[in-house]
């Protein structure tokens, strides 16, 4: 089959900002046929939108370029890197696809070591992506995977994503009349992004409670508790209340539910 040349506007279809990189056109082996697609986290540098760009484009040493079809920056643009096969997947396979050229390969901006939380936008514009790659090669969210589905032996990502969560999403938006999230897809979107957080409690440190942190301020209005990374005392007392204003067991612990109720909390208050 030939290079994918649509993918652009397909993605553009899904509601996404595009940017097309010099020569996509023409990059990728024409020996391609995907009717799947795999999702990946660059464990790329902390800072900056799209700082894997090059990489993508270019490869590195012993891999070369391309190394994805489509690299989603920090802020939701999708960078069209590559109209053919990538060299992204390896060995492996998932729901009897094996190779590159069976799969397109979605790389997501992220440092991949759990410290830099998935966001609602970000579940959302992946799950966006995978459907606009597969619906012109057999429309199936079955066939879309996690790295660590194809090669659970040897990759991680996209780490603390669930592989059934994102192909749920892809599904919704392969089926929905309009590329606007729903509000059941909101809730899977919440859910998927709770389930990839660690449970924490007094105690723990580190940038998930950084975030727990912020969460807290930003729902009560003011900054009652200090974003030191380092759940002391004061942090335990207000997910306490938190959890007492949500009628969830005010243990001090944050697990699944509390995330979720604190994710929904923010994106209602746009925080």
């Amino acid at each position: 089959m030939p290079r994918d040349t649509g993918i652009a506007d397909r993605l553009r279809a899904k509601g996404l900002n595009v940017v097309e990189v010099n020569g996509w056109r023409t990059r990728g082996s024409d020996t391609f046929n995907p009717r799947g697609s795999v999702d990946h986290h660059t464990a790329g540098p902390r800072k900056g939108n799209a700082p894997s760009l090059g990489i993508c484009v270019n490869g590195r040493t012993g891999l070369p370029g391309p190394l994805c079809n489509v690299l989603v920056g920090r802020d939701g643009t999708c960078y069209v890197v590559a109209a053919g096969r990538a060299n992204h997947a390896g060995t492996g396979g998932w729901g009897g696809l094996t190779g590159n050229a069976s799969v397109f390969g979605v790389e997501r901006e992220n440092v991949g070591d759990g410290s830099e939380p998935w966001t609602l936008q970000q579940y959302d514009v992946a799950a966006r992506v995978h459907a606009a790659l597969v619906s012109a090669h057999g429309g199936r969210a079955d066939l879309v995977c996690e790295h660590k589905e194809w090669a659970p032996r040897r990759k991680v990502d996209a780490y603390g994503v669930d592989g059934n969560v994102m192909r749920q999403l892809v599904r919704d938006r392969l089926t929905g009349p309009s590329p606007a999230p729903t509000p059941a897809n909101a809730l899977q979107a919440i859910h998927a992004a709770a389930k990839g957080r660690p449970t924490l409690k007094e105690g723990s440190s580190g940038p998930w409670v950084k975030d727990l942190q912020a969460g807290l301020n930003a729902v009560v209005g003011r900054p009652v508790v200090p974003v030191t990374g380092r759940f002391d005392g004061t942090t335990a007392r207000w997910v306490r209340q938190f959890q007492k204003d949500r009628t969830i067991p005010p243990t001090g612990v944050v697990g699944t539910t509390t995330w979720e109720q604190l994710i929904a909390a923010r994106l209602v208050l746009g925080k």
